[in-house]
């Protein structure tokens, strides 16, 4: 594969994810520092103005952008922590087998005090990981 990587600015390149579409592909980060995917319904939702690989849909272009629409929409209003853990974690898999790749993580450095125990996991806040267990 014969890459060319050319850095944008952080506004021309989402104005040609969003506007040109003048790429061929794009490294760019989506994230929001709450582990609740409800901040980033507009990224997940098909109809979302930062659903970038076809956004802003009068309905959804393929199956599984359908099933993740349907998926988002039952966590959203669904209170058990379980119940919508269950929901995001398909929505998950869906995007891993479609439209993106997660290359990068951040290094993440972490402060305790003696005695507590601490696990990685896929989550943020980055503090707060395994809070539940401390």
């Amino acid at each position: 594969m014969d890459v060319h990587v050319v850095p944008l600015e952080f506004r021309s390149l989402l104005d040609r994810v969003s506007r040109t579409r003048d790429y061929d592909a794009g490294l760019l980060s989506m994230a929001e520092a709450d582990a609740d995917p409800n901040v980033d319904m507009n990224v997940w939702l098909s109809s979302g103005a930062s659903h970038l690989w076809n956004p802003q849909q009068k309905s959804p272009a393929t199956a599984w952008e359908a099933e993740i629409d349907g998926l988002m929409r039952r966590q959203m209003v669904t209170r058990k922590y379980a119940d919508r853990k269950a929901l995001v974690r398909p929505r998950a898999e869906l995007l891993m087998e479609n439209p993106l790749i997660p290359l990068v993580s951040p290094n993440i450095l972490t402060g305790a005090q003696r005695g507590w125990r601490l696990s990685a996991r896929r989550s943020e806040h980055y503090t707060l990981w395994n809070a539940e267990e401390a």
